[in-house]
């Protein structure tokens, strides 16, 4: 059997919506088959998944009850590939991706690739447009980049670095891939070509779905911060959730006070300040879009996302204080 050069790793769960998809776009990549493996991780998907991937050719391993740095630590383990290939079920790669990740690969100073942050779906809808916007205003130009983390819906590495940094953390239900690139990062180079960037198909399409990922990912983020360390890029994403936290109980005070002591004023000015933070970045990142227009839709998205985050520190506050632990790297 001939050795592959890259071998993909795709965790699943339920995911009969976009899998044909993304197994497709690996199918249609701008290289020889005998190229590339592809190893699917099944958390014991109840829905048309298993009969998705059968009709597609593809085999699957079914491992139920773990979470997704474990399935795609199982599947590292059994890859054969030089280099490790990330991918979501939900994503859609470009033809040249891989064509662009070894390119990069080919430097040895280099760890990883991949794309900052993805593209949208054509039927996008207002909440998707409006966070590409914010994702856009945010990732590198058009050019190559150095970063110092890539997400794991769609990005390669070196098979030996991943092993040098003992994979995943286990341990964390989000924000593994910010944790994994920190650690790669001790190894090497992570740089974003926007050349690879996938169509994320499952992005947030509505202000309930937003709400209630921006929770989750921002416990993960928390968890994560106590696993590697706090770092000097992370600031505004944990800085953000405690200044709407402080605000907030500003807020609620000066509410009381405007009610028993007629103190309006103070209730007015900390409403200011809780919508100042989404306001100026909903206008900053507008104006590097050149999108004026779209800063209420931009302003009620950071708001919305201030809030959830701040409600994740309460979460994570709340299931430390019921249920003391310590997170442990791998």
């Amino acid at each position: 059997m001939v050795k592959p050069l890259v071998s993909f790793v795709i965790p699943v769960f339920n995911s009969e919506r976009d899998m044909a998809r993304c197994l497709l776009s690996i199918r249609q990549l701008h290289c020889p088959e005998s190229t590339y493996e592809v190893l699917i991780m099944d958390n014991g998907s109840t829905d048309t998944t298993h009969e998705i991937m059968r009709t597609l050719g593809f085999p699957f391993q079914v491992i139920p009850r773990v979470n997704v740095s474990t399935l795609r630590n199982r599947g590292a383990a059994l890859a054969r590939g030089d280099y490790l290939a990330f991918v979501d079920s939900d994503v859609e790669l470009p033809p040249e991706w891989i064509h662009y990740g070894l390119a990069h690969l080919a430097k040895p100073q280099v760890v990883a690739c991949g794309c900052c942050f993805p593209r949208m779906p054509p039927d996008a809808t207002w909440v998707q447009q409006a966070w590409d916007m914010h994702q856009r205003s945010r990732q590198p130009s058009g050019t190559p980049a150095f970063v110092s983390w890539l997400p794991s819906m769609s990005f390669l590495v070196r098979r030996e670095t991943f092993q040098a940094v003992a994979g995943f953390n286990e341990a964390l239900i989000t924000a593994e891939d910010v944790d994994l690139c920190y650690r790669l990062g001790q190894y090497g180079c992570l740089v974003s070509e926007h050349r690879m960037a996938a169509i994320h198909w499952g992005e947030d399409r509505d202000l309930g779905t937003f709400w209630r990922k921006e929770v989750w990912r921002g416990m993960g983020n928390i968890r994560g911060v106590q696993s590697h360390g706090l770092r000097w890029d992370e600031l505004p994403s944990v800085g953000y959730p405690l200044y709407m936290l402080g605000v907030g109980l500003a807020l609620a005070l000066g509410c009381g006070l405007a009610v028993w002591d007629d103190q309006a004023l103070v209730a007015l000015l900390s409403l200011g300040f809780f919508v100042l933070p989404a306001c100026l970045l909903a206008c900053r990142t507008a104006a590097r879009a050149q999108r004026w227009r779209a800063t209420p839709q931009l302003g009620l998205l950071y708001f919305v996302y201030g809030l959830a985050r701040a409600y994740a520190v309460l979460k994570s506050w709340a299931a430390t204080r019921q249920l003391p632990q310590t997170v442990t790297p791998r």
